[in-house]
């Protein structure tokens, strides 16, 4: 006969291993904002003495009209919204948002609270080329490393996540083009893997050129598993990567690029993401690009979130009209 406290302690750690298998049915970073937000909801339950879980519908609507009193942002809301159901559904309770009372309070969020979506402007390729002819001779790690974040990702319409995760080895030169293992992606939450394909090119943007020129500079393997892009550092004049492991951070990144950027493009407004949008507008508005070779370069699922990220040429826009023939 098994001991009772044997079988008691079997029981505990299939219960905490349960417990953190259930933790990874969402991303790292969702289940950490998530407890966050829920962490505030059990505080304003603490301090009016109420029961954050489970917690009553009337208590959550009572919640998200107090952060609309506050004048929190669409963002917030939703956040604790989407917490505290994830919270109830994962304790296997009965889920407080499901009230239509708070459903429609939190369209009322939406309605009063969302701000805008802020578009950045779109570069083109004749713009990176007239930056890249500027350190044509250079063989600076620090210019050729932004230079070549500013290319891949433009050609590869990666995402911020997908060009700082890169490894050495994630990079593949064939002949004529290059491929890029996306390890981890926004739209790839099973992590089955994608593979980006870039043409070698004939110009002083291209790519696989610069690329190429990066990694000889910074003397690492390509079966190396460090990051591709990390941070450097100056001594002496010269620039070098530096040695510990770790990744370039957004923060840094998004100056890096920028400020990159400005040098031919002053009056635009610019971020990270202006590399995803611009490649995928200047590759749409080209002739001869099908929508679904586009919408799998760019790793969209639908085509609502490709054209999010496409402006149309003034030329396709009046082709419409001329197509009038009036």
């Amino acid at each position: 006969m098994q001991d009772a406290g044997v079988y008691s302690s079997e029981m505990d750690t299939i219960a905490s291993n349960m417990a953190g298998y259930l933790l990874q049915s969402r991303a790292d970073s969702t289940t950490t904002k998530y407890k966050h937000c829920f962490t505030l909801f059990e505080e304003y339950c603490k301090v009016n003495s109420l029961t954050a879980k489970p917690a009553q519908s009337i208590i959550v609507a009572m919640y998200l009209v107090n952060l609309l009193d506050q004048g929190k942002s669409y963002h917030v809301i939703s956040s604790a919204f989407y917490a505290i159901k994830w919270v109830h559904r994962l304790n296997d309770q009965p889920d407080p948002t499901d009230s239509n009372i708070v459903q429609n309070l939190l369209e009322t969020a939406k309605r009063i609270r969302s701000t805008p979506t802020s578009k950045k402007d779109v570069v083109d390729t004749e713009m990176l080329k007239t930056l890249c002819a500027l350190y044509q001779n250079s063989t600076d790690v620090l210019e050729l490393r932004d230079l070549s974040m500013i290319l891949i990702g433009y050609a590869g319409f990666l995402r911020f996540n997908e060009l700082s995760n890169l490894l050495w080895k994630d990079v593949d030169f064939k002949i004529d083009h290059i491929v890029l293992k996306i390890q981890k992606s926004k739209t790839d939450i099973y992590r089955s893997g994608k593979e980006v394909l870039i043409a070698k090119g004939c110009s002083v943007a291209c790519p696989y050129s610069m690329l190429q020129r990066y990694m000889t500079a910074a003397h690492l393997s390509v079966i190396s598993d460090s990051y591709l892009f990390k941070p450097a550092f100056r001594s002496k004049g010269k620039s070098s990567l530096i040695k510990l492991n770790k990744k370039l951070s957004y923060t840094r990144a998004k100056e890096c690029i920028v400020k990159k950027l400005k040098v031919v493009a002053p009056s635009l407004k610019l971020g990270t993401h202006s590399l995803r949008g611009s490649g995928a507008t200047m590759a749409a508005n080209a002739s001869g690009v099908s929508d679904r070779c586009l919408k799998r370069h760019g790793r969209w699922k639908t085509d609502v979130a490709k054209d999010g990220y496409i402006k149309d040429s003034v030329e396709k826009r009046l082709y419409v009209t001329k197509s009038l023939k009036m």
